[in-house]
């Protein structure tokens, strides 16, 4: 199996652009942990928009994949890496713990391997209406959080969760100013999407046996 090239630049050109536009290239004028924390909770985010709503543009306006399992497995594993090589440095510039960081990158995880589910369902054929269908279902991923949050309020319900209100809100609300303080019960909201995790995947792979499409061989470049 290739590795995905083009996939690979186009995210380090994201994740750069994003370092720019969040934190920028010249260091504060005095600084501190507490001078980075608020850039780098917002380069998460956009982060996080790039892994589940840009990530699959690319894949579902391109053309037609015979071995979709693959390809979305080998994508995985290269933006999940970039995305740790950006990620567990910046906590020697936030006054987060291991922890903390720890829990943000298992709910982003969780969330892309989600959007990588849907991606494979959906590349194995060229038909427009499943694809619009699988990105609109991705960019609803993306920013699961806004109509949570206010469904909530408009109900006069608490508001759920963080690792419920998708990779984005979840980043912005984990890397808040109360980021320090530890989240009780958290890792078992990670624990209920590692199951939504594997019930993903678990209903791609059957859709794709029963309907008669391959999930295993080595794939073409592309």
């Amino acid at each position: 199996m290739s590795m995905p090239r083009g996939l690979v630049i186009l995210a380090s050109i994201w994740f750069f652009g994003s370092w720019v536009l969040c934190i920028g290239l010249r260091p504060p004028v005095h600084p501190s942990l507490a001078s980075y924390a608020p850039g780098v909770r917002l380069l998460l985010a956009c982060v996080a928009v790039g892994l589940c709503a840009g990530w699959p543009l690319l894949r579902l306006s391109g053309p037609r994949e015979r071995w979709p399992v693959f390809r979305v497995v080998m994508d995985l594993a290269v933006l999940l890496a970039l995305f740790h090589v950006v990620l567990w440095p910046l906590r020697l510039a936030t006054p987060w713990p291991p922890a903390r960081l720890a829990l943000m990158d298992a709910i982003v995880f969780g969330w892309t391997a989600i959007v990588g589910a849907i991606i494979a369902v959906s590349i194995r054929t060229n038909h427009a209406r499943t694809r619009t269908l699988a990105m609109v279902c991705c960019v609803l991923i993306t920013v699961l959080g806004l109509p949570l949050r206010v469904a909530a309020e408009s109900l006069g319900l608490a508001q759920p969760p963080a690792w419920l209100q998708g990779p984005v809100m979840s980043s912005l609300i984990l890397g808040s100013e109360a980021g320090t303080q530890p989240v009780r019960g958290a890792w078992i909201g990670v624990l209920a999407l590692g199951l939504a995790v594997i019930a993903a995947w678990g209903a791609m792979l059957g859709w794709l046996r029963v309907t008669r499409l391959p999930v295993a061989a080595t794939p073409s470049d592309g």
